[in-house]
Parts: structure tokens; C-alpha cells; sequence
């Protein structure tokens, strides 16, 4: 985003959060309700402020305003407290230099970013990829590579095996690894339609059943499923990959119920991530591939803030829903809204995506 368009947008957001915040506009309807109401009157009549609210309605407004934000931080508390197992302590009997992770699609964008995040903590990881481990790996002996292709159960199981007999048990799972097309329907090829469920959504099946019954044993674990926004909103010849998104959230949302209620494994922990755009060598092969302008790059958010906002969340050992930025929660509405609204939506996006692919396709 042009830093012009992005500093007023800043500068919005931070308003927002004062006006809504109620350990601001707590106090200062606190000042005005106990306070003389001829000497704040006449303070206010003094200011610029006058000529735009009228003194009488300031105390409706901070009201308002600090009864939506106690609403908010409320939800916000029950938010993390379910997303928590239900917990309000942070998972115990974490050692962060004898913890091991298993990061899939590790050698480059968020999952790179993600698994050299774990080891400044002392975190050994596991890294798994089809591509060749980038050369600062070699410099990071807490990283260790494996090549592995996990739209194949059985190289998964081996793999598994591998990281079992040189390192020991993972107690952090990141299913990271994601691949993508740009394809309509009626024209995605049936090879490629096959790798993206194996890669994208039946990889968290094998990994799960490989490492999560140690961790149901032990009662401690962290399973991170790094889905996207498009879990909740679908735009046109992308159905596919949003589709694999869809079906991770509903994986995530699952496994989080059964390690409770099937396995009492309250200790385990999930997380799923869901990011807007991200600036990954993915992304921008295939923005160069389609002439795109450049330009749009500016405005995704790079590997490094993803991944900084999910290890975060796995050093505070609690379980919990991101959206990557937070600004995007919203976008999880969509599904409650009349279905009026949600086409209006899907067809905004799918005709943006069809534009910026280079071409309208229509069949």
C-alpha cells in the first residue's frame, strides 16, 4: 500500500481503537459524570468541540463508546478462554530447548519465516520440503532438513520414522505447506486437482496420526494449521484452493473438539492462522507470470510479519483463532450474512480476480 494511503489509513485505525477503548473513555465518562456539570460545560464550550457536538450529548457518546468497548474486550476474553481448550492457564510443562517442531513447506515464504523464528527460541526444528534447504539453514543447527513430499502418505510415514529416530518426538506440529493454481473449473487439470487436496489437506491427516498420539499421551502439544481468509470467502478460478482452505478450518475446528472430548487432552493445543495476502515466492512467480503491476506486492504482508504473530502465539502456549491482520476478522461474517450480501461479495472478488489474472474467462 502507498505510504500516502497508508499513513491516514494508520492513522484511522489507531482512532478506532482509542474510541473503543474503555480504559480510555471509561475514565473520562467517569470525569464528566463526577465533575461539577457547570465546570466541564464551560471547559468545553471553549474548545472547537462545542461547535461540533453539543456539550449535553458527550456523556451519551462516551457512554456508547465505552459500553461497546467493554462488550468488545469481553468477547475478546471469552474468545481466547474457548479457543484456549476452555483453559485460563497457558499450557504446562513447556521447555523450549528440548521442544521439537515439525514445520511442512519450511524452506521458503511463512513456513521458512515460522520454523527460524522456533529456533531463536532454542526450539529444534524439523523442516519438510520438496525444495532444496536454503543455504542459511546450514548456518542454524537447530534446523534440520527432510526432504519429504507430503502429498504422498507414505513418504510422510517415513519421514516420520526419520524424525522420530534423530531427533525424538515433536511436540509443535505447523501444517504450513500449500500449493496454489489459477484454474476454473471446468479447466483444472485432474492431476494437479488430486496433489492440491493431498498437499493442502489430507497431508494434516497423515502428519496428525504420525505425531499427535505421543502428544495426546503426554498431554502437551501445539498443532498450528495455517489456513487463509479464503476459508470463508470464495472468488472465482480459485475454487480449488479455497476449497482445501475450507476443508482446513473444518480439520482444524474437528481435531480441537476430539482432543477434548474423544482423547481428554485438554493440554494439547490448536491453532489456526488465517492470512490475507502474503508476499511469498509463490505468490509473486505468479503475479509476474501474469504481468500484474508490481505495485500490488507493496500492499501484502511479507513471511516474516505472518510468522512472527504465530510463533508468538505458540511461545504463549494457547490455543486460539488469528487472523493475519486482525483487521480481517470481519471476513468471517460472511457466512452469517443474508444470502444477498454474500453473493454481492463473492461476485466483487471473483470479477476482481478475473481482471487482475489478465483475463475475464466465462463459461
Amino acid at each position: 500500500m502507498p505510504p500516502l494511503v497508508d499513513l491516514p489509513l494508520r492513522g484511522l485505525a489507531f482512532a478506532a481503537k482509542c474510541a473503543f477503548e474503555p480504559m480510555i473513555t471509561g475514565p473520562l465518562l467517569g470525569l464528566l459524570l463526577y465533575t461539577p456539570e457547570q465546570t466541564w460545560k464551560s471547559d468545553l464550550e471553549a474548545t472547537p468541540l462545542s461547535n461540533i457536538i453539543e456539550t449535553g450529548n458527550i456523556i451519551r457518546i462516551l457512554g456508547f463508546l465505552a459500553t461497546v468497548g467493554v462488550i468488545r474486550k469481553t468477547n475478546a476474553a471469552l474468545n481466547a478462554w474457548a479457543t484456549n481448550n476452555w483453559q485460563m492457564h497457558a499450557g504446562q510443562g513447556w521447555d523450549w530447548l528440548s521442544e521439537i517442531a515439525v514445520v511442512t513447506g519450511g524452506c521458503s515464504g511463512i513456513g521458512k519465516a515460522i520454523a527460524e523464528a522456533l529456533t531463536s527460541h532454542g526450539i529444534r526444528v524439523a523442516v519438510l520440503d520438496v525444495q532444496d534447504a536454503p543455504e542459511a539453514f546450514t548456518s542454524n543447527d537447530l534446523l534440520t532438513y527432510f526432504r519429504c513430499d507430503i502429498s504422498s502418505s507414505t513418504a510422510i510415514a517415513r519421514t516420520a520414522d526419520r524424525i522420530l529416530t534423530d531427533l525424538g518426538p515433536p511436540s509443535i506440529l505447523v501444517n504450513n505447506a500449500g500449493i496454489t493454481g489459477s484454474h476454473t473449473i471446468l479447466k483444472t487439470p485432474s492431476k494437479f486437482l488430486g496433489r492440491i487436496f493431498d498437499t493442502n489437506i489430507l497431508s494434516h491427516w497423515h502428519l496428525v496420526q504420525q505425531f499427535v498420539p505421543d502428544m495426546v499421551a503426554k498431554n502437551k502439544g501445539h498443532i498450528v494449521t495455517v489456513a487463509s481468509v479464503n476459508s470463508f470467502l470464495t472468488n472465482s478460478a480459485n475454487a480449488d484452493y479455497v476449497a482445501t482452505k475450507a476443508a482446513a478450518l473444518a480439520f482444524h475446528e474437528g481435531l480441537t473438539s476430539e482432543l477434548k472430548i474423544w482423547y481428554k487432552a485438554p493440554g494439547v493445543k490448536t491453532t489456526i492462522a488465517h492470512p490475507s495476502w502474503v508476499r511469498t515466492p509463490l505468490i509473486e512467480e505468479g503475479i509476474l507470470k501474469s504481468g500484474q503491476n508490481l505495485e500490488i506486492l507493496e500492499s501484502m504482508l511479507m513471511p516474516e510479519e505472518v510468522a512472527k504473530i504465530i510463533v508468538r502465539q505458540i511461545i504463549d502456549r494457547r490455543g486460539a483463532q488469528l487472523f493475519i491482520p486482525s483487521s480481517a476478522a470481519p471476513i468471517s461474517w460472511l457466512k452469517g450474512l443474508p444470502n444477498w450480501i454474500q453473493e454481492l461479495v463473492r461476485d466483487m472478488f471473483g470479477k476482481t480476480s478475473a481482471v487482475t489474472s489478465g483475463s475475464m474467462i466465462a463459461y
